[in-house]
């Protein structure tokens, strides 16, 4: 039988509590990777503070970038923190790393969510594995970017990014500006997707904002390889660049020519994802909003 599972990551507090989710019709598990046991739980998350980031790190992460988890020298010489271990980064390696945790290797669809999220549908996990094993990945249109990875970039002047102390935790400048137009360089497309062919699953029509995502929600194929190494791809960017993993996504998806399909369609609605879906609430972090 296929099995599914919802994962998330809520560390250093940035929020109080795993948000309510409607029981699946399919069978699926809830499981949060936290540093506090005693987080507020009341829909049977299943809770886990096993720090997979340094008991399995990804083998992608050499220790030599920007935002590696545990600097290797010379660079530990350079700098008074043994890397980046700011839990904002830390969470990353449980969105874009998770294919290293064995407990959720016997999964065939993993659904990652933001700990912001609040799942209110109870056909998400259904339709997930109707959808992944044919596209590998499936995301939100981001309602605010016209599909260009520009306005992301320039809309990521946050304070979760500039400030090299936030939410208490030191961590380097996150030069998302200069990740874009490495990209740029690359040879990035911003147009890339007007050629698109596939005509199902580009989001909603009209105001088509096809090609830039909002991974709060992406469910990903979890048994297919090359979505491995679209993964390893996608946590490569946030080593070298920043943890904006939004700029970092529509890169991947170029290299890999791997499309998601694009929320919304017929079946779960909502041009609207920052408020909300017909499948998910999103709420305000308790901290650092």
């Amino acid at each position: 039988m296929a099995k599914v599972a919802f994962i998330t990551s809520i560390l250093g507090g940035y929020d109080a509590e795993c948000k309510p989710f409607v029981k699946q019709t399919v069978e699926t598990d809830f499981i949060c990777f936290t540093d506090n046991e005693n987080i507020k739980n009341e829909s049977g998350w299943k809770l886990d503070t096993n720090p997979y980031h340094l008991t399995h790190p990804n083998p992608i992460d050499t220790g030599y970038y920007i935002n590696s988890i545990t600097k290797k020298p010379p660079l530990t010489e350079f700098n008074d923190y043994q890397g980046n271990r700011h839990t904002f980064n830390l969470a990353k390696y449980y969105k874009q790393s998770f294919q290293f945790i064995p407990r959720l290797k016997d999964y065939d669809v993993i659904i990652w969510i933001d700990g912001s999220i609040e799942i209110l549908h109870s056909e998400v996990s259904e339709y997930m594995l109707e959808l992944c094993p044919k596209y590998g990945v499936v995301s939100w249109q981001h309602e605010m970017r016209a599909g260009r990875l520009i306005w992301e970039a320039h809309a990521s002047y946050l304070p979760r990014y500039l400030n090299r102390n936030y939410l208490g935790q030191s961590q380097p400048y996150q030069d998302v500006i200069s990740q874009y137009h490495t990209y740029l360089q690359e040879g990035y497309n911003e147009t890339y997707w007007d050629h698109v062919t596939r005509i199902e699953g580009k989001g909603s029509h009209p105001g088509n904002h096809f090609g830039v995502w909002l991974t709060c929600f992406t469910a990903f194929n979890n048994k297919d390889q090359q979505i491995s190494k679209f993964l390893d791809l996608w946590y490569l960017q946030t080593l070298k660049y920043t943890t904006q993993d939004q700029v970092g996504f529509p890169k991947v998806v170029q290299d890999t020519s791997i499309i998601p399909y694009t929320l919304p369609d017929n079946r779960f609605t909502g041009n609207n994802p920052h408020q909300g879906t017909n499948i998910f609430k999103k709420h305000l972090h308790s901290i650092g909003n």
